[in-house]
This record gives structure tokens, sequence and C-alpha cells, in this order.
């Protein structure tokens, strides 16, 4: 029997309709982990090279995690992967909620969907099998109403559902594919990939058991894990997050940033979630502000950041709920009492959420921000890309490079609530101006004209996250380097501060030691947490676990599998995964200069006023310190072949 793995994974074929169950060796499963390492090394593998993202020969994967079903805090996460229609080269996209343990319980580790339907189609997998059935009722229906539907008709709430909004199905390149109604996989486009294949739904309802290894001492790590994670916080701490609204004024006058710490961000997102970022990132030069053209201080001072704030979102919090397997609870359910937008009520937008509809354009209204929330998760559309949408075709408007003939009548302005909701409604429906921009801000500048490239900020087609690289190099390097760019939840230096492992994993202590210089310390360190978070990835853990706390990866996975590997076997492993998705990238035709960043992402020409005065980054200097770290080619951007046979990857990528 598997311990902590299924041993299979399912191939469903929607042209001819065809099931194919593909059985792997334990090898395999340490080789890749699951999640997107599995997905990486199946597409790697049954995709030929050069298909386009949307032809029905590509392969979707709906991925579960490695740790998922056992019970270890933070281990419910579900990758979805394929190539990215939006970047041309390899996508992932990470969502939670409770999907990724049914995906499990039906018996495979991963689906994986090829071929296109002749009409719209909804996947139902259970122990006994897999139905392909008619979604024809179901098609233009938005994400809350197709979970529903699923349910009524099957009879039970047990039933775990991924599906796609208006915008996958009218294959907007900045769709994503959601769960449990709102837990949206968001980034790289794949709700477009589902789309093409006339892929409405797929549910899960499943009830096999998922061993472990050595169960005995799953439970106890789990139960000591737990006791030290629901430890009452320090007084630094608590003081830290209590006062954060006037020590976030005093840090950005003082400019200088204190490192973060496990236990302050457990802290602020046990209290207010992901928005209890808002103001000390909007004030200290993490919020991108205006289109990443603005300051904190001349566009979007204090009493502005304040009203998107956590203690103002938590004020219309109802209620609160934590994913699959969760002990922090950061997500929340809100409702609109009063005012324009009274009545809207939903899931408590995220801090990418409130900055890309708040800063980002100038918007301080928290109540039309929770609207448009509403409005993306039911369409299933990735709040960060269709923000930074919004703000490109503001800046053009403002530029007069379109006009109200352009845009069907809207007169774009920062801060304008109205306009900007009517966009997102034309965006979400493809129609008018909406078409132009529902591919995101690279598609959209070959419609436009050249002279908007200027305002489209984006790596390689994805656009940025709201964290702005200005302020945190590791940001820049990741934004430009890592095999999805324009990724925020890899690696950073706030993020090494908090998440590097380098108490689990020896060879980051000699990563570090090789680097001659400390901006070489601070590369490596961003690079070693570039390959833990493979692991993360690989194996269903949610990233606020290793930022919360210290979190024993390496104890949990040789409990749940019984390998014993070591700590540096399994570094070995994440940095595998990497060199598998960056070789992806290569075979598609991928290069270095596909993903540079824009210059305002790296300070050029720098601002002039508020915390990123005066700052740049070399971002060049930079990037071939991780290149030479890696082991990869500055002219094709992958690993050399010295590296792909160092990896085991040769096989794969020689065939």
């Amino acid at each position: 029997m598997h311990k902590g793995f299924m041993g299979k994974y399912l191939v469903v074929d929607l042209t001819d309709g065809t099931i194919e169950t593909v059985e792997l060796s334990e090898n395999f499963y340490k080789k890749y982990l699951t999640g997107y390492g599995m997905g990486a090394a199946v597409i790697a593998e049954r995709q030929k090279p050069g298909i386009d993202a949307m032809a029905p020969e590509s392969h979707l994967g709906l991925c579960s995690g490695l740790l998922t079903g056992s019970d270890l805090p933070f281990t419910g996460r579900f990758m979805a992967v394929a190539k990215s229609p939006l970047t041309g080269g390899w996508g992932d996209a990470n969502g939670g909620g409770y999907l990724s343990r049914e995906i499990k319980r039906t018996g495979y580790d991963a689906v994986f969907f090829t071929g296109r339907a002749v009409q719209p189609t909804w996947v139902h997998i259970t122990d006994e099998g897999v139905e392909i059935k008619d979604a024809s009722s179901l098609w233009g229906k938005d994400i809350s109403e197709t979970e529903t539907a699923i349910k009524t008709e099957l009879g039970t709430k047990k039933v775990q559902i991924a599906s796609i909004g208006m915008s996958g199905e009218k294959l907007s390149l900045i769709s994503g594919i959601a769960t449990d109604k709102s837990r949206i996989a968001a980034r790289s486009g794949l709700g477009a990939v589902m789309g093409s294949k006339n892929l409405k739904a797929v549910s899960f309802l499943g009830s096999n058991e998922i061993t472990v290894a050595r169960p005995d001492e799953v439970k106890a790590l789990a139960k000591q894990f737990l006791a030290e994670y629901k430890k009452n916080a320090n007084i630094a701490d608590k003081l830290s997050v209590r006062f954060i609204n006037f020590l976030s004024k005093l840090v950005a006058k003082a400019g200088f940033n204190p490192p973060a710490t496990n236990g302050n961000v457990k802290l602020i997102f046990r209290t207010w979630g992901t928005p209890g970022l808002t103001m000390f990132s909007g004030l200290t030069g993490d919020t991108p502000v205006k289109n990443w053209g603005g300051s904190s201080v001349a566009d979007f001072p204090f009493d502005r950041v304040e009203k998107l704030s956590g203690e103002t979102v938590i004020k219309r919090q109802k209620r609160r709920y934590a994913c699959q397997a969760c002990p922090l609870g950061c997500g929340g359910m809100v409702d609109v009492k009063t005012g324009q937008y009274q009545g809207s009520e939903g899931h408590k937008p995220e801090y990418e959420t409130i900055a890309a509809f708040g800063s980002l354009l100038l918007n301080d209204d928290l109540d039309s921000i929770i609207e448009i929330n509403e409005m993306c998760n039911r369409a299933g559309i990735d709040t960060i890309s269709a923000g930074s949408t919004v703000a490109y075709a503001i800046e053009c408007f403002e530029n007069g490079i379109i006009d109200e003939k352009t845009t069907g009548g809207l007169k774009l302005g920062w801060g304008n609530v109205e306009e900007i909701i009517k966009l997102i409604e034309i965006i979400i429906s493809r129609k008018g101006f909406g078409d132009i921009l529902a591919d995101g801000v690279k598609a959209a500048t070959k419609k436009i004209g050249w002279e908007s490239e200027r305002f489209a900020i984006h790596a390689g087609g994805q656009e940025l996250p709201m964290h702005d690289s200005r302020n945190d190099p590791g940001w820049a390097l990741t934004y430009q380097c890592e095999p999805t760019p324009g990724r925020h939840t890899i690696a950073s230096y706030v993020d090494s501060d908090l998440r590097s492992g380098k108490e689990q994993f020896p060879e980051i202590k000699r990563m570090l030691k090789k680097a001659k210089t400390q901006k070489a310390k601070k590369v490596s360190l961003n690079t070693a947490t570039i390959i833990y978070s493979q692991l993360i990835n690989g194996s269903g853990v949610c990233i606020f676990g290793p930022d919360t706390a210290k979190y024993p990866m390496v104890d949990f996975l040789n409990a749940v599998t019984g390998w014993d590997l070591t700590p540096d076997e399994y570094f070995k492993t994440g940095k595998r995964i990497l060199n598998l998705r960056k070789a992806f990238n290569v075979r598609e035709g991928i290069r270095p200069s596909d993903s540079k960043l824009p210059p305002r992402a790296i300070g050029k020409p720098p601002l002039t006023q508020g915390p990123l005065k005066d700052v740049s980054v070399d971002i060049e200097i930079l990037e071939k310190e991780l290149y030479i770290i890696m082991g990869w080619d500055r002219d094709t951007g992958g690993p050399t072949a010295e590296t792909l046979k160092e990896m085991e990857l040769d096989d794969l990528f020689n065939q």
C-alpha cells in the first residue's frame, strides 16, 4: 500500500471520451513529489514541444499534494498546471479550500485533461469511475451558481468542484480555476486552457483512505507543531501588531523596514487575514501606486491607505473560515451594510486584490473593492491581472493614447469607481473595449499600439503582483527569473527571512558560505528560498505555514512516506523541480529577454519622492549571480546540459 501518495494519475481525453490510468513507481515520487513537480514531469513527457497552450493536444492537470490528507497542518493546497497561454511557457496556479484532499480520496494523485469536447462538458470523478456529463445547462453560470447546481444534481454537499466562470468560458488569458466558490488558482491564465477544452467543471467525490507510513509519528509531529503554533504571541509581536498603523507611519518616515518575524506575520494573518498587510505595505513602499508610477506620499498617503486597512476590512467581516488542515484561518466572509454598495457580500478580499483595485488605481473606497472582488470571484478572473489591466487602460486614456471612442464612452480616470466597475464588467463579458483588455496588458499593447507599452507592467505577459520590486530586490529577481514570471509566492528577501529553511537544509548554509559579498549572500538566500518553495508546492503545503512558523518539512515528508531521505536529498528534489519547470520553458522557446521587467519595476528612472525615492535595482547583476548558483545558461535561460544530467532530467529533455 502506498504511503502519502495514491500511486497513479488519471488522463481524460475529452475528444473521444477515453480514460487512461497511469501507475507510477515510488522512485517517480521521490524525484518529483506531487503538486507541480508531478504536473511538470507528466506534461513534459506527454505533450509534444511547441503545442499551442489552447490546442486540443495540450494537457491541463489538477494535482494534489503529497502531504494532503495526512492531517498535518497547512497541507491542503492543490496545483493547476498546463502550458500558459499568457506567457507561452510553463504555467501553474495554486489554490486552497478542500479540493486537494478529495482528488486523492478518489484514488488518484492528479487528473489530466487533453483533447476538446464537442459541447460544454462536466467531468465527475469517483472511486467507481469517471462520468463525462453534458454541461450545456451550466455554461454561462458563474462559479457560485455552477457549484450549487452540481451539488444539487448529485444530491450531496461533500463533492468538491473545480470550475470556470464567464472569463474562462470566453477564453480570457487572465482567467483562473475556482474551488469553494472563491478560492481561485488565478495565475498563468489556466482558466482559458480549461475553457478551450469546453470543460466547465470537474467534480471529485471519493472515499479512499489516505494512508501514511508512520501514523504514530505523524500524530506526534502534528501535536508538537500545533502546541507550539497555538502559543500566545510574545509581547514584542503583540505590540507591533496592536500599533501597526502608528508603526507604519513611523517606518515610512524613517525609511527603514524592520525585519518580519514568523510571530508577527502569524498574528497579523490571524487577526485580519492578508488585509493586515495593507497598512504597512502601503506606507513603506511595498505596495505599487498609480500603476507603479506614483508614490504613497504624494498619491496615496496615510489617510487613504487607512480606509483599506485590516482594521477597516474586519469591521465588515461576519465570520472567519479556514482551508482544509489550516490552523490559521485567514479567510473570511464580508458584507456591506450601508452606502452605495449596500447588500454586497462575499469573500473577504485578499491584500493583493485590495492593492490592485486600491492604491494601484488610486481608489480608497473599500466597499467598491468588496463588490469588484465578488464580481471577479464569480467570473473566475485573476484580480491581480484585472486590476493591473485597468490601471494600464486608465494611464493610456490619461495620456491620450485611447479616448472615449475606443472605450465605448467610458471616461477612465484614477479612482473613478463607477467607470472602473463598468470596465471590469466588459472585461469579464469581452464586450467592446473589454475584449481588447481581456487577455491582459501584453496582448492589449498589440491592439492599442506600441506607444502604450511603457504603461504595461508585466513580466513575460504576466501582470506583476502587488509587491514592489524596487522595495525588495528579491521580488525583482523572482519576477524575472522564476519559470512562471511575475510570481509573488515563491521568494523575496523578506520571504527569505521567514521561509529560507536554513535550520533544516545544510546545503543552504554551504551556499551562503560560498557567497563572497553581502549582495551575493542575499541572492544565495533568495535562491535557496526559491528552491525550498518547490518542495512546498510539490507537497501541497500552504506558504503561510513556513511563513508563520518553523515548519518541519523534512520530518513531515519522511513520516508520511517512510522514506527517511536526508535534508540534502530533499533540497536536491526542490532543485530538480525548479530545473524541470525552467527546462520546459527553454523547450517551448522562452528566452531570458522574454521576461525582462519593465523599467518602472526596477526604478528606471527612479521615483523622486516617497519611500522609494532614488531607488533602482540592478537586476542584471542579481540575475547573473542566480544563474551561476543554479547552473543555468545565460543564452537559453535554462539549465545547462551538465545541470540537466546532475538533476537526472537529461532523458526527459533529450528525447
